[in-house]
């Protein structure tokens, strides 16, 4: 597994009141470089499914041991996008207890990995998930997945008038300009107006933009337009 990243996780333990249930098609993302490790699907006992890929479709049981918190938007592992791959990758739930090796390996670990609130109640990361704060999405690591700032576009204004969709298959609308503060998209009718940051951007393959986004992230980027 990866060593504990550099930059330092602040864990609210205390004040932390959401529960799994509440994270269901929310991303998953490795802490350490910002790998895409799918869409959260389902909630075990000991593990996370996450579900990745657009055409053939990958299943993730990650190990909630291995969670390094949830900021609000996005669930983060103490995993690679390699070692989600080599490890955690398969079509049938682990055995209970087979995962019970990785609770040493969590950083997110509190004695009896639990913690009490102000009432006096435990809170176990079986339950409840730890908070951290938000990510700052330009410091996160340099894994094309997630931060790759050009996504092989050497001419911006190459994707103009061209079609935008999610990592989900979702229409957005045509790029309508590109500047330093990201790629402006409009939806059909122009009811909608977006700005992403170039950063995510996945790819183009000259026809189409890809997004690094999924459709429940939209609003994140929706621009408030005069009328």
């Amino acid at each position: 597994m990866s060593s504990q990243p550099n930059e330092e996780k602040t864990i609210d333990w205390k004040n932390n009141q959401i529960k799994w249930e509440e994270i269901i098609k929310k991303e998953a993302r490795g802490y350490e470089k910002g790998d895409d490790l799918g869409e959260v699907q389902e909630i075990g006992q000991e593990f996370v499914v996450t579900e990745r890929g657009r055409i053939k479709k990958n299943k993730f049981y990650l190990p909630k041991q291995l969670v390094a918190g949830y900021d609000g938007e996005v669930l983060w592992f103490n995993i690679t996008e390699q070692e989600a791959e080599d490890n955690f990758k398969r079509d049938n739930p682990p055995q209970m207890g087979e995962y019970s090796r990785y609770k040493s390996a969590s950083v997110t670990e509190q004695p009896d990995v639990q913690s009490q609130n102000a009432e006096g109640s435990s809170r176990s990361i079986q339950d409840y998930l730890p908070l951290i704060e938000k990510r700052n999405i330009d410091k996160v690591g340099t894994d094309a997945s997630y931060t790759n700032t050009t996504a092989g576009i050497e001419d911006w204004d190459s994707i103009l008038k061209k079609g935008v969709r999610t990592q989900d298959e979702i229409s957005v609308g045509i790029v309508t300009a590109v500047n330093d503060g990201g790629v402006i998209v409009t939806s059909e009718g122009a009811k909608e107006e977006f700005n992403f940051p170039k950063n995510e951007i996945q790819s183009f393959n000259g026809q189409e933009v890809v997004l690094n986004v999924i459709g429940t992230r939209l609003d994140h980027f929706k621009v408030k337009v005069p009328r």
